[in-house]
């Protein structure tokens, strides 16, 4: 159930953050910016045929005060409000400059959303004084079904909202395919009137303007007795959706696709990778031949201090070295050298490449920069020790992505992060590509994830796990007789402290024999007259805030010295869009 539901919570996020361009897409593009140009004539020609493609021409004569601007820009909006599944493609752009050729680049803007007609040479300035553009284009199937009572209209924005230059006065133009009916023209986003319409009962209307302030929209809305053309370009979903979906019907299907096979290749992987617990039959001895570190490690295929600390320990109840604390300092002093080491497991007999040999010592304080660095090289080198036993003695393998589960899964929701937030495709649904497969594998990053047990390795395994049981599991559950040999309370603290549970084995004992559980003899005058429950847990607590912080106080100073609808109002309908100079 929590698989379930960490799973669903995990497509939530995913739908969420790719879903952001349409929660936050804009109806209005209007732009505030100053523009330092005015539009001194805004002329414009529409021609609208049988079928409801539209041919328009625009002349517009800019005035530029000074010498500082490379041209102007026109750009189309091809989300409609009023046919909110339509999508007002402009195509055969061509531009003119004072009767002459002109470059101009057409770009892509806004996720697609934008049309975008760059005119002019980056290359020089425009000369200040006024100058002529005309702008050809065309939309195919621009009609749309009648709202009210006439088969179709014309709801269109002859002057889309855009332009972010003032205009001193407007001429438009439209011939249309049947005689007009019920003419209404707005002017201004959201208004309703302004303006007059010549032409109702005719093919030809003419609306002129008075000035008109930047991003103030001219619209028309004209009723036409005539079969409804189909629209030159609809989705299944509106434009607010296009970032997300983009404008490609059989491309989503293919990333639906894509993401679906991800999803399934995460999904597969992550179980592959699943071990399921063997038996934990009562173990009341740990397995022959290993220590406390690599029993734990078999058991939860993780590996940190907590091991190493319970490994010395265990080194400490063999012999082979001294456990002392003086204050904050701890100090470990091998014994015997050799002799004391001989007969432990590979991986506790790699402490002491700690120490030096019978009789040397090592010291740690909280402080200490030298003996952070070099408790962090040993624990380094221990945790690695550890894996390395379980696979060269065969008892484990890789499974799913090895030990790079967790980056790659990581990377993929970073993935789907990147893509929600910058939309480099302009289509956000390609996230669930890398989405999918994150969630349906996130446990390809858990712990343990990237090996897998052989069939030794589940045997031993399943030994180590009995003997965690007795040791971490109430009495009342899994007894365990002390009366014939109360040492092997102190012998086993190693181990569980290894596996996390020393507090509980302590409580085993108390419930058992009735009495406090004796003191390990290893752990010095530190913690005379303590009983054991808490003795191990202080020690385990403060040995590691010792290494701890002689760790940090080390990797501050690498830090330190590596920084670094129905109704009609003014700009409503298609012909969204505008311009200004560059």
């Amino acid at each position: 159930m929590k698989r379930l539901i960490a799973t669903v919570l995990g497509l939530a996020v995913v739908v969420f953050v790719l879903l952001l361009p349409a929660l936050l897409w804009d109806v209005t593009l209007a732009d505030e910016d100053p523009e330092p140009t005015t539009i001194t004539s805004y002329v414009a020609h529409f021609t609208i045929d049988d079928d409801g493609d539209l041919a328009a021409t625009e002349t517009i004569t800019v005035d530029f005060p000074v010498s500082d601007r490379h041209g102007i820009f026109r750009f189309f909006d091809k989300a409609d409000r009023s046919a909110p599944h339509a999508r007002r493609v402009p195509h055969d752009i061509d531009v003119t400059m004072d009767g002459g050729a002109v470059p101009f680049e057409v770009l892509s803007e806004e996720s697609g959303r934008i049309v975008d007609a760059k005119i002019g040479d980056p290359g020089s300035y425009v000369e200040p004084g006024e100058h002529v553009y005309e702008i050809s284009y065309r939309i195919d199937g621009i009609l749309e079904e009648g709202t009210d009572g006439t088969k179709t209209q014309l709801y269109w924005n002859l002057v889309p909202a855009g332009w972010r230059q003032s205009i001193a006065k407007a001429d438009l133009t439209v011939d249309l395919p049947v005689d007009a009916e019920g003419v209404r023209c707005a002017v201004g986003a959201g208004a309703s009137g302004g303006c007059t319409a010549d032409g109702d009962g005719t093919r030809t209307l003419r609306v002129r303007t008075g000035p008109l302030a930047a991003n103030t929209p001219v619209t028309v809305k004209v009723g036409l007795d005539m079969d409804t053309p189909p629209a030159g370009t609809t989705l299944p979903w509106t434009a607010r959706f296009d970032p997300v979906l983009g404008t490609h019907v059989v491309l989503l299907v293919v990333v639906v696709v894509l993401a679906g096979a991800a999803g399934a290749f995460g999904f597969v992987l992550a179980r592959r990778a699943r071990e399921t617990d063997p038996q934990f039959p009562l173990m009341y001895a740990p397995p022959e031949g290993i220590g406390p570190a690599q029993a734990a490690y078999l058991v939860t295929e993780s590996v940190d201090d907590e091991q190493y600390v319970a490994t010395l320990m265990y080194a400490a109840e063999k012999g082979a070295i001294d456990l002392a604390r003086d204050g904050e300092a701890w100090t470990i002093t091998d014994k015997q050298g050799a002799a004391g080491w001989a007969g432990l497991d590979p991986v506790t007999s790699g402490v002491a490449h700690l120490l030096g040999g019978p009789g040397t010592s090592f010291t740690a304080t909280p402080k200490d920069v030298a003996a952070g660095q070099r408790l962090k090289s040993e624990i380094d080198s221990f945790e690695e020790s550890t894996r390395d036993w379980a696979s060269g003695s065969g008892l484990m393998v890789g499974s799913g992505l090895g030990g790079f589960g967790g980056v790659v899964i990581g990377a993929c929701f970073l993935a789907v992060l990147g893509i929600g937030i910058a939309n480099p495709f302009d289509m956000t649904v390609i996230g669930l590509v890398p989405g999918l497969f994150a969630v349906l594998g996130a446990p390809l990053a858990a712990r343990g994830a990237g090996t897998r047990r052989t069939r030794t390795g589940r045997d031993l395994w399943s030994r180590a796990g009995g003997f965690r049981r007795i040791l971490s599991t109430p009495s009342a559950q899994d007894r365990f007789d002390f009366s014939g040999r109360q040492d092997l309370y102190t012998a086993y603290v190693p181990w569980a402290v290894a596996f996390g549970c020393a507090e509980e084995w302590a409580g085993k004992y108390r419930t058992e024999m009735g009495t406090e559980p004796p003191v390990p003899s290893y752990f010095g005058p530190g913690y005379a007259g303590a009983y054991a429950g808490s003795a191990v847990s202080s020690m385990v607590d403060d040995f590691q805030s010792t290494v701890s912080s002689a760790i940090s106080s080390y990797e501050a100073t690498q830090k330190s010295s590596s920084s670094g609808g129905g109704g009609f109002s003014g700009g409503g309908g298609g012909g969204g869009g505008g311009g200004g100079s560059w």
